[in-house]
């Protein structure tokens, strides 16, 4: 089976702990995508498909829902 070289080099890192939490602490503090991902180091994409995977629904005493991000939970 012949494989194919391809001249384009990637270097994928998985977010740390450290940067989850950081995301979790911003968030709540009102910041946009762009800004996380400036200060996180990564692409606005990163955050929002970890934005995406981490929230969950909480629901309060009265019943009502919410949506909120858990940097454990992502």
């Amino acid at each position: 089976m012949a494989r194919s070289h391809h001249n384009t080099t990637r270097t994928f890192s998985h977010l740390t702990v450290f940067d989850r939490g950081q995301i979790q602490a911003l968030r709540n503090q009102g910041k946009s995508l762009q800004e996380i991902a400036d200060i996180i180091g990564c692409h606005k994409s990163t955050i929002s498909r970890e934005l995406k995977r981490g929230t969950v629904t909480q629901r309060r005493s009265d019943l009502t829902e919410y949506q909120a991000y858990f940097a454990d939970v992502g």
